[in-house]
């Protein structure tokens, strides 16, 4: 049954959106005595596939639950590999996927527990006046709010990350090392008789003993087409005898989607948190919950909290991936394999910090410098020449 609510009402925060971002900053807010509303067209869980550095879902859990503990958040994968030409390498880093329902229950039921009110629904526009920011349901529902904070996803950018995957059954212990997840593998997808665009193998055991192998492309413009990502997995599984077990999972991720302006403080996609070179965001988005509700509670405005959100600095890194996104584009495929032949090569540090949205623009610069200069000498001057078409101006997208 839906909710009545008053137009006379005031609310503390509106969350339009309960994707991950979205669901976090509501249940945040409510969990600290925050009258919230939460507006979305449904509440069912997430059906993407969410994954995340271990440390990052330690980090979550400790966020989230607090010290009564509870089932676990995600399941993790104690060692990591990537595969290139120069061979398979551990990374020394653990690896999780996040378990969707657990993650989305918890957060719904601190919601609710708070005092949150979900409206269903979907906001079609932000606006500002003297009494507050006003948003405006397609129903025609008015709701006035101290803050409004837009969790509605991103647009939908000229650069994509894709991939197809498959649930598959039978033999995967050639792919995918037991106990590990393939973080990527840049060899077993090319066929060097033919070039195309570059690919890697991604791939992790699911609870239910199948595992999920996706191929995947980084980043492209324009995208990869979809068929031609399912087109080169099947042909894998044909060789290594496996069979599908479930229904595909079909992914588009755009990298360079333009932040959503206006009065309401966007967060998570909306914001442009999306790693402009990965398109990992839901770690960022878990971590955003907190910054959100514990400003809001101390009386910031939409203008501190949208600094809080995406300020200069993390402005200054997202431009530094995007640059760094824009050089992956122009790589052909023996290209995009020496680069992370290079890449994982660097002390964790360094590799680290260019796989967090959070990193400081210096060690973002400093980690790509020492990427460049370890390159054999054609991979220089691939680097070079992707900076300067990075430089050019484009008509859409943008971070």
């Amino acid at each position: 049954m839906t909710p009545t609510v008053s137009s006379r009402e005031r609310w503390d925060v509106v969350v339009a959106g309960a994707g991950p971002a979205g669901l976090a900053v509501a249940a945040a807010c409510a969990t600290r005595g925050l009258r919230v509303a939460l507006v979305a067209p449904h509440l069912r869980p997430w059906h993407q596939t969410y994954c995340l550095w271990a440390d990052e879902l330690d980090a979550a859990a400790t966020a989230l639950r607090g010290p009564a503990g509870g089932p676990a958040l995600g399941v993790r994968y104690p060692e990591t590999v990537v595969r290139t030409s120069s061979g398979q390498r551990s990374l020394g880093r653990g690896y999780a996927r996040l378990h969707n329902d657990v993650v989305h229950g918890l957060l719904l039921d601190q919601f609710a527990t708070g005092g949150g009110v979900s409206l269903p629904g979907t906001v079609t526009s932000v606006t500002e006046d003297a009494v507050g920011q006003q948003v405006t349901l397609t129903d025609g529902t008015a709701l006035t709010a101290g803050l409004v904070v837009d969790a509605r996803g991103g647009g939908p950018g000229s650069a994509q990350q894709r991939a197809w995957g498959e649930r598959v059954t039978g033999d995967v212990g050639a792919l995918v090392p037991s106990g590990s997840a393939l973080f990527m593998d840049w060899v077993t997808l090319r066929d060097p008789a033919t070039p195309q665009p570059p690919v890697f193998l991604y791939g992790m055991a699911l609870d239910d003993g199948t595992t999920l192998l996706e191929a995947t492309s980084l980043a492209a413009r324009p995208p990869v087409p979809l068929p031609h990502l399912r087109d080169r997995l099947h042909r894998l599984m044909a060789e290594a005898g496996l069979r599908t077990a479930e229904d595909p999972e079909r992914v588009a991720i755009p990298l360079d989607a333009a932040v959503r302006r206006g009065a309401g403080v966007p967060v998570g996609a909306a914001a442009g948190l999306v790693h402009p070179a990965t398109g990992y965001s839901v770690a960022t988005s878990l971590r955003t919950g907190s910054v959100v509700a514990d400003a809001v509670q101390a009386g910031a405005d939409a203008a501190a909290v949208r600094a809080l959100v995406r300020g200069a600095r993390r402005r200054a890194t997202l431009g530094l991936f995007a640059l760094g996104r824009e050089v992956l584009l122009g790589l052909d495929e023996e290209q995009t394999d020496t680069f992370f032949s290079t890449f994982f090569t660097l002390p964790p540090s360094a590799w680290n910090a260019y796989l967090d949205t959070g990193s400081p623009p210096s060690a973002v610069a400093a980690t790509m410098w020492r990427v460049a200069r370890a390159l054999p000498p054609a991979g220089r001057r691939s680097l070079a020449t992707g900076v300067v078409r990075a430089a050019r101006p484009r008509r859409a997208g943008g971070t």
